[in-house]
């Protein structure tokens, strides 16, 4: 009996504990949330200088284990030509629940197990877009949930319902879109380290794509999955990061162009002119400074594109020393620590894609595959004399095939089993 009154009291004092952690952590959210969506909402505005974001919350009621609010976010054109700004556009406008750690019975249900500070779900409503839910047969298109733990590391997780729409749905759409189920999952510490994403979309298909001069058909993609990495080091300003990536199939018209896989990464990149590249804008940004120099190292590591005439592969692996500009130039050469390159394109893989694509509604190829072949390699004859680092076999296949390696302590560089002086190969580029 005493046994059984101990374990009673001190699953109350777990419950009691439990309770107050979360009405606490609640508090917590509701003591920091206008701070928290106004440094978001800054955040935003520095990074894209050519819209102005708004982020806005209204209901916002508080419970023991969970707080519900609405949440609304718009995005205006900065339009300083007509000295007015346009009329904002809404990018989000719906209720989200606020689930407070530090177990949130809904943050276990996927898988979760680390103390979570706030777990916030969301269920795309049919009054956002009565369109898509019912495109999604009369369910939430999106569903998703972000965490936030305790250290500081945020979780953001989506996913999407399979879709068909058309040019009723979309009156500029030729053709009709198919979307697949789709995962979106992207993770990372606030202070930018750490920044890791995943997608996974089950099948995508569009019956009225057009590739070069080829008639509109369709084109399914298989299985597609991206994984892709980013650290910031905020004491050298500069990005490290990774990318693979993987098709399973790739159909178009009657054919089957074959699989698809990506791999590199990279080390060194300055973050201003890396972020910069891509459309974003940091205010304390000194793209002008030409004594910034950093090492910088380019891998690539796999790409391989299986077919079932064979397979295209390439690799590359590229490091530089002291590099401060964004284009590499004649005086950068004897910076390079090393460079490796190989590619590996047989004329009989090249041909049957590109009779593939030039005939995608034909079953039998085999005249267009000859043709091509023919057409690639009288081009290919012609691309390796103005190329001397490009060969037509690598002594057992035909094709267009490249093996180069240098390195700094070197003056010669290996070019497809021969040497040459560097002066020469650079001449040659």
């Amino acid at each position: 009996m005493k046994k059984t009154t101990l374990a009673i009291g001190i699953v109350a004092v777990l419950g009691i504990a439990y309770v107050g952690t979360a009405w606490y952590t609640g508090n917590i959210i509701e003591r920091d949330i206008d701070n928290q969506l106004a440094l978001i909402n800054n955040k935003a505005n520095q990074l894209e200088k050519n819209l102005t974001f708004s982020i806005t919350k209204s209901h916002y009621e508080k419970g023991i284990f969970s707080t519900k609010l609405h949440l609304t976010v718009t995005a205006s054109e900065n339009n300083s030509f007509y000295g007015e700004d346009a009329t904002p556009t809404t990018l989000f406008d719906d209720n989200v629940t606020i689930h407070h750690g530090p177990f949130p019975i809904v943050a276990l249900a996927e898988g979760t197990f680390a103390p979570q500070m706030a777990w916030l779900e969301y269920e795309m409503s049919e009054q956002i877009s009565p369109q898509l839910w019912k495109l999604a047969s009369n369910q939430p298109f999106i569903t998703g949930h972000v965490g936030m733990s305790y250290g500081k590391y945020l979780t953001v997780k989506l996913k999407n319902k399979a879709i068909k729409v058309g040019q009723n749905e979309i009156p500029i759409l030729n053709g009709t879109l198919s979307l697949g189920k789709g995962s979106y999952t992207f993770s990372g510490y606030t202070s930018g380290k750490d920044i890791r994403s995943k997608i996974e979309i089950d099948k995508f298909s569009f019956n009225h794509f057009q590739l070069f001069r080829a008639d509109p058909t369709l084109v399914v993609v298989n299985k597609f999955v991206m994984n892709q990495n980013a650290n910031l080091n905020s004491d050298t300003n500069t990005v490290e990061g990774s990318l693979s990536s993987h098709i399973d199939s790739i159909i178009y018209g009657q054919h089957n162009l074959g699989t698809v896989s990506l791999d590199f990464d990279f080390q060194g990149f300055d973050k201003q002119l890396f972020t910069y590249q891509i459309g974003m804008n940091y205010p304390d940004s000194d793209l002008d400074d030409i004594d910034k120099k950093h090492n910088i190292r380019f891998s690539l590591n796999k790409f391989n594109w299986q077919t079932s005439s064979g397979d295209i592969n390439a690799n590359l692996m590229f490091d530089i020393s002291d590099f401060n500009s964004e284009v590499l130039d004649k005086e950068d050469y004897e910076k390079i620590n090393a460079l490796k390159f190989k590619l590996e394109a047989p004329f009989d893989v090249l041909a049957r894609l590109s009779a593939q694509i030039k005939s995608p509604d034909t079953n039998d190829i085999t005249s267009q595959i000859a043709e091509e072949k023919q057409n690639i390699q009288q081009m290919s004859g012609f691309l390796v004399h103005n190329s001397p680092f490009l060969a037509l076999s690598n002594g057992k296949t035909d094709g267009i095939y490249s093996d180069v390696s240098l390195t700094k302590d070197s003056d010669e560089v290996n070019v497809n089993g021969k040497k040459v002086s560097k002066e020469e190969f650079f001449d040659n580029l």
